[in-house]
């Protein structure tokens, strides 16, 4: 794993390893977020936030990292 991993705290998504997690990305930072995964290595650690009422939230400390295997971008501009 890469030192540096972008996080994407988000409740009640679960990512195990060998597993898939289809994402529905729409915020501005976790779009840019996405894109700078995109133009490296595609990886992006998934974890639950333990106070999702704070701009940045506390996390748990214990995540997965995941690798973008497969995108597209809506009209929109979502990923």
């Amino acid at each position: 794993l890469p030192k540096i991993l972008p996080v994407f705290p988000l409740s009640n998504a679960l990512l195990l390893p060998t597993g898939q997690l289809p994402l529905n990305i729409f915020e501005p930072r976790y779009k840019q977020m996405i894109e700078h995964a995109m133009a490296g290595d595609r990886l992006i650690g998934m974890i639950q936030p333990q106070n999702t009422s704070a701009e940045i939230p506390s996390l748990v400390k214990t995540g997965c990292a995941g690798k973008i295997i497969e995108f597209s971008e809506t009209t929109d501009g979502r990923y």
